[in-house]
């Protein structure tokens, strides 16, 4: 387990639309762009945990711009502006149920 350190950070849809990753810049490559697998969990409102075990750290608020462009609604975005809440999980999930129909 390692932990990954994201600037510049946005949520992404998964293929199917059934889960979420998190995608953003890691500083220890140099900037690269960078996407994680799957979110499982929550472990602080900057801590996620994802379905292969590593921990993100997202560091300062969402990249609300970039996430406008590819069209996600203002009213998801503005939930995880400071991050993830505790209720980030029923969030995504009438998220997804509404790009799925």
């Amino acid at each position: 387990q390692k932990n990954v350190c994201l600037t510049s950070w946005r949520i992404k849809v998964m293929d199917g639309n059934t889960a979420i990753c998190v995608e953003g810049k890691r500083k220890d490559m140099k900037d690269l762009s960078w996407h994680s697998n799957a979110i499982m969990e929550r472990i602080a409102h900057n801590q996620v945990k994802t379905s292969s075990g590593n921990i993100y750290l997202l560091q300062g608020n969402i990249d609300s711009a970039s996430m406008r462009k590819e069209g996600f609604p203002y009213r998801f975005i503005k939930r995880f502006t400071y991050g993830f809440s505790k209720k980030w999980k029923e969030y995504v999930e009438e998220f997804l149920e509404e790009i799925r129909r």
